[in-house]
């Protein structure tokens, strides 16, 4: 999910709805496709199936809602030394996950440590939550 809540950019939830949508779209299980989508960030080639089921998944994911979103609002900020924590937590696994991509522990960890990040910034986009943990922590 980290893997594709990156890449996309997307939330957990909106990662999740993408991975089933391509699953469906494609005629294979969900477990299949998120293989796929780390092969892919790793310069493997998928299938082309497989690929045209992922890109339709995001643009249907990509399609605004004709109902405005009501999330937006004041949020309590976490302590500096909590967001500096995952932050390091953060790229502590970024590099664990780099050095071994086939380390599902490794995965595991990345994945958990972006979840934190998104939480704890109150963003629900990974690449939006770590951006907000720099710009709080550099602040």
């Amino acid at each position: 999910m980290g893997t594709l809540m990156v890449t996309t950019p997307a939330t957990a939830r909106e990662a999740e709805r993408i991975l089933s949508a391509a699953a469906a779209g494609a005629g294979l299980p969900e477990t299949v496709l998120a293989v796929a989508v780390l092969d892919a960030s790793r310069g493997i080639p998928v299938p082309a199936r497989v690929e045209r089921a992922l890109r339709q998944a995001v643009h249907t994911a990509r399609t605004p809602d004709p109902v405005p979103s009501s999330a937006s609002g004041p949020y309590l900020l976490p302590l500096r030394e909590d967001a500096e924590k995952a932050l390091g937590l953060f790229f502590e696994t970024r590099l664990r996950l780099t050095a071994a991509p086939a380390d599902p522990e490794a995965c595991r960890a990345f994945e958990d440590s972006l979840f934190t990040l998104c939480l704890l910034v109150s963003q629900p986009c990974a690449p939006e939550a770590l951006h907000e943990a720099v710009r709080y922590t550099e602040s």
